[in-house]
C-alpha cells in the first residue's frame, strides 16, 4: 500500500473532491459568478493628497505642459501638407551632405576639417580641430558627429538661403 505522506510515491491515489477543485480553492459543483466586479469596488478609496510645504508643486497649479501639447497636436493635425512640403527640399539637402561627409574617408576628412580650420583661424585652431576629430574618432563617434555635421551645415544653408536675403529686404523698407 502507498504511504500516502511520500510525495515521491508512485502509486496512484483516489482523487477527492478537494484535489478536483481549481485553483482557487473553489470546491467542484459550486457556482461562481465569473463576471462579478465586486473586487473592484471593494478597493479602499485613495486618500486626498494634503499640501505639504516640503514639495508644494506636486500638483500641477497651471497645466502648461498640456495646453503645450494640445496645441502642437493642433498645429502638425491641421498644417501636415504644409510641412510634409517644407520637409522634401530639407531632406534632399541632408541626405546629401550625409552621404558626403559619411562617404569621405575619416582620414581625409580630418586633415580636410583641420586645413579649413588652420586657413580661416589659424594654427592654433587648426591643430585643435585635427586633435578634436581624431578624438571623436578615437571613441568611435565619427559616424554619429558626420551626421550631426550634416544637420548643422543644412540648417546653416537654409538660414543663409533663406535669412540673408530677407534680412536684405527687411533692412530696405521704411
Amino acid at each position: 500500500m502507498a504511504d500516502q505522506t511520500n510525495p515521491w510515491d508512485t502509486a496512484q491515489v483516489a482523487d477527492t473532491t478537494t484535489q478536483t477543485a481549481d485553483a482557487w480553492g473553489t470546491p467542484a459543483g459550486v457556482a461562481t459568478d465569473g463576471g462579478s466586479t465586486d473586487w473592484l469596488n471593494s478597493a479602499p478609496a485613495p486618500a486626498p493628497e494634503h499640501f505639504s510645504l516640503l514639495d508644494p508643486f506636486h500638483k500641477t497649479l497651471i497645466p502648461l505642459d498640456s495646453w503645450v501639447t494640445e496645441g502642437i497636436d493642433w498645429v502638425v493635425t491641421h498644417f501636415r501638407p504644409l510641412f510634409q512640403g517644407i520637409r522634401v527640399p530639407v531632406d534632399y539637402i541632408l541626405n546629401g551632405f550625409q552621404q558626403l561627409l559619411l562617404g569621405m574617408p575619416a582620414p581625409v576628412a580630418i586633415i580636410l576639417f583641420a586645413l579649413i580650420a588652420w586657413q580661416v583661424s589659424g594654427v592654433g585652431m587648426g591643430i585643435a580641430t585635427l586633435i578634436s576629430l581624431i578624438a571623436i574618432g578615437a571613441i568611435g563617434a565619427w559616424s554619429q558627429a558626420m551626421i550631426t555635421l550634416a544637420l548643422v551645415l543644412t540648417a546653416l544653408l537654409f538660414c543663409v538661403v533663406i535669412g540673408l536675403p530677407m534680412g536684405i529686404w527687411l533692412a530696405r523698407s521704411p
